[in-house]
């Protein structure tokens, strides 16, 4: 009888672990691959003289990356046509310390000997060239160091401290004026080729919206006064087409800046829809300038308050007003407004309320009105 239950707790001692094996075969099995991304600090030649490992430095972290005979590598700049040993080999000679990669790995670890000790590493999948690494690049108003990361489209460029912290970054626009837009085929692919054209070279010469050095500046004190709370800046403009009809496009300059989600700085603009001439703010509304100025912050709604509603006709400029499908909006960039300190302030004038104080030209009256 003692045997009988001796041989019991065995056989469940086995069975435990026999079904935790399996658990982790199966965790083990379903571990999903492992992006590492960061910029290169030291390069590993084989006996061929090949590539065989780089280490990546992201946040004050060292990883290893390995490369082996199958992992497929691209340089930043690829076509189609280039053979996957073509496109290894450019990887190769476009790689150096100040590089950045982002590399997709076998999720098992490993170690790698570096120049400064064992550390972990990961066998890659594939790896490829994202950006570069500009050190001491400029120095801010207390001469501290600054580098540029140009990076992946999403990015022009990541202002960061030597350290790896990020302060700023500057996004790539959404698209242009052709592409990023409410029934752009509709409205901007009918144009002729020279209206097209006019229209797509007045904004590739429009000048950013803001003082990128200076916001930059701010990003700094911010995270000086915050610390490990500071989230980095981000800086993005683009151009939405907002209305139109069969004699004018309406266009927004839209710019977004640290401190807020929602755009800061907003600026209108109407063209010609046969020539792509810009058309003068005084060709378009009906009233002078002057009275509009005054006329839309009343024509709100919503504003009770009658020295906010004089302040707002007092610093209204022409061009940050936007024709759109929604009426007319006015975006007033953050500490225009006394009223709402450094806060941007966004009011919008519905189209029967427009269409009714008769601000707009009739024929420039937007579709959907």
């Amino acid at each position: 009888m003692e045997r009988i239950k001796e041989w019991i707790k065995l056989h469940a001692v086995l069975v435990t672990v026999l079904l935790c094996g399996t658990v982790m075969l199966c965790q083990t099995a379903f571990q999903e691959d492992r992006n590492i991304q960061g910029v290169v600090v030291e390069l590993q030649a084989g006996e061929d003289g090949n590539l065989a490992s780089l280490v990546l430095e992201q946040d004050g972290k060292r990883t290893g990356v390995i490369m082996t005979e199958n992992t497929r590598a691209w340089p930043r700049e690829r076509v189609s046509w280039q053979s996957y040993e073509e496109l290894r080999q450019l990887f190769q000679e476009e790689l150096q310390i100040d590089t950045e990669v982002s590399a997709w790995c076998s999720p098992f670890q490993t170690k790698l000997e570096t120049a400064e000790g064992r550390i972990t590493a990961y066998r890659a999948k594939s790896a490829y060239i994202v950006g570069s690494l500009e050190r001491n690049a400029l120095t801010l108003r207390d001469e501290t160091a600054v580098d540029i990361l140009s990076s992946d489209p999403g990015f022009r460029w990541i202002y960061r401290l030597p350290d790896g912290t990020e302060l700023l970054r500057v996004e790539a626009p959404i698209g242009d004026p052709a592409s990023a837009c409410v029934n752009g085929d509709e409205a901007f692919g009918t144009l002729s080729d020279k209206a097209r054209k006019k229209i797509l070279a007045y904004y590739a010469e429009q000048k950013p919206l803001y003082d990128e050095r200076e916001e930059l500046e701010k990003c700094y004190a911010e995270w000086r006064e915050l610390g490990e709370e500071f989230s980095p800046g981000y800086i993005q403009q683009n151009v939405w087409l907002k209305a139109y009809n069969e004699k004018v496009l309406y266009f927004e300059t839209l710019a977004a800046l640290p401190g807020g989600g929602n755009p800061d700085i907003s600026l209108g603009a109407a063209f010609d829809r046969e020539s792509g001439e810009k058309l003068d703010f005084r060709q378009v509304f009906a009233v002078p300038e002057e009275e509009i100025c005054r006329r839309l912050p009343e024509l709100v709604g919503w504003i009770d308050d009658e020295s906010i509603r004089v302040e707002m006709a007092k610093v209204l400029k022409p061009e940050w007003i936007v024709v759109s499908e929604e009426g007319l909006t006015v975006q007033f960039p953050a500490g225009s407004l006394s009223s709402f300190e450094d806060q941007a302030y966004l009011i919008c004038v519905e189209p029967q309320k427009v269409m009714e104080a008769e601000l707009l030209q009739p024929w420039a009256i937007p579709y959907n009105w």
